[in-house]
């Protein structure tokens, strides 16, 4: 019995001694030389867990991208399409508290409060951008802080948003009362996305900045804003008994002619849309007011992925101006780039955007104040 009590504390020393030998390597991998980590990268694979609800990111991914990657670095990509982020980022949590090294994901497309909550849990592999030769090229804006929470090297920006509203109304209403008043004149004309989609919640913190007039404004100040939805709500599509899941179903509302309006965080998408024939012809983006809610998008490593090298210079090719241009292409993406020779103005005045806390925040109290009133 105490030969078999012996045998299995050895066992569990091994295996802590290889998680700990194996988290050493990868701490190694952000000292190494970018030559050594493109040679190691040779003929390895990558995966990259991302939302998978665009068609045209997911065919920018794997018809150029992904091609793109091999020919040039002999690296395969493998996209792992997600409908909520957090649900692979609880998993790499689970990970971490199991000690497993070998994890379930390299790269992620993330911003915002997944980013604090994967920062927050200590499942990112680390300062990446130190070692990454194209962060040089890119805004310095975007190196500072995601949603408000400091990014220090964490996480790399592929791209910026923008938020609008689509129409092809002329004189659109731009501040909240004159959108309240075209809601009332015009019922069942307007709806947005049910704030668990990043604009949908966006849509909602525009508002509030008009309705406080303040930028800085705390969930407990949201009252008259909840009073404001709540006042719409019988005006909107459906009556406001539903709400589109995502930005992308508001669009289709909205070419469909069942709606006039419709919201998004890509400025471009409207043109792309508009020449597809999916838009009126006469469909254009606009901002209220107030100005516009802008942020970045980033990717960043899991701190037990297998294959850190690749990881690396996966998103260093990501943020190299070839695949910038492309996915700026309003028949590609029509995403901002980040990098400083592409970068493009912005509608404005720009808004900061709110913290994590904020934006989770409002999803839980309009679901409560809101939607089930």
């Amino acid at each position: 019995m105490k030969k078999l009590i012996f045998l299995l504390i050895l066992i569990s020393l091994l295996l802590i001694g290889c998680g700990k030998k194996e988290e050493i390597s990868k701490k190694y991998i952000l000292d190494m030389s970018w030559e050594e980590i493109k040679k190691n990268a040779n003929g390895q694979s990558v995966s990259i867990t991302m939302w998978g609800g665009s068609k045209k990111i997911n065919k920018y991914y794997d018809e150029f991208i992904a091609p793109n990657l091999k020919k040039e670095y002999n690296i395969t990509l493998k996209r792992v399409p997600i409908t909520d982020i957090r649900q692979p980022l609880n998993k790499l949590v689970i990970e971490k508290e199991a000690n497993k090294t070998n994890g379930s994901t390299d790269v992620i497309w993330l911003n915002g409060e997944n980013f604090k909550f994967a920062k927050t849990n200590g499942i990112l592999l680390g300062n990446i951008n130190s070692k990454i030769p194209n962060i040089e090229e890119v805004d310095s804006n975007a190196l500072k802080s995601d949603f408000g929470e400091p990014v220090e090297g964490l996480e790399a920006p592929i791209g910026q948003a923008n938020f609008i509203m689509i129409t092809e109304v002329k004189n659109p209403p731009k501040t909240a009362a004159e959108l309240r008043s075209w809601v009332i004149k015009n019922p069942g004309r307007f709806t947005y996305s049910n704030p668990n989609d990043f604009v949908g919640n966006a849509f909602i913190r525009t508002l509030s900045v008009d309705i406080l007039g303040r930028d800085d404004f705390t969930v407990e100040e949201m009252g008259p804003v909840w009073d404001y939805l709540n006042e719409i709500k019988p005006y909107l599509w459906r009556e406001g008994k539903t709400y589109p899941e995502s930005s992308e179903r508001n669009h289709e509302l909205f070419a469909n002619g069942e709606v006039d309006y419709s919201i998004s965080y890509t400025p471009s998408i409207v043109e792309n849309k508009v020449t597809l024939g999916e838009f009126p012809k006469d469909a254009y983006a606009y901002v209220m007011n107030v100005g516009s809610f802008t942020n970045n998008h980033y990717l960043t490593i899991a701190k037990n992925t297998q294959n850190p090298e690749a990881a690396l210079v996966f998103i260093n090719y990501m943020i190299s101006n070839d695949p910038q241009q492309e996915k700026m292409k309003s028949s590609v993406w029509g995403d901002g780039a980040v990098t400083k020779k592409l970068k493009k103005e912005l509608f404005t005045p720009q808004l900061e955007e709110l913290s994590p806390e904020v934006t989770e925040r409002i999803k839980d109290e309009w679901y409560e104040k809101v939607a089930k009133s």
